[in-house]
């Protein structure tokens, strides 16, 4: 974290709703629980997880978003 910004060049932040039991819920779940959605980008089979916290992405698309804004 840099002095004047709240987050570092490249990081992911969300805001979230602490009332949003749904997306609460899949806090604590890891990346191969409940693989019911499809990554909006190669549409890959995604966890709960990947579709409320990484911006309904797989790891891979995740991880190459991620890459480009650095």
């Amino acid at each position: 974290m840099t002095k004047n910004n709240f987050r570092e060049e490249g990081s992911f932040i969300e805001t979230v709703d602490p009332n949003d039991k749904d997306k609460m819920r899949t806090f604590h779940m890891k990346h191969d629980e409940e693989m019911n959605y499809n990554c909006k980008q190669c549409n890959t089979k995604i966890s709960a997880y990947n579709k409320d916290w990484h911006a309904p992405l797989c790891d891979k698309c995740f991880d190459q978003m991620m890459e480009n804004k650095e």
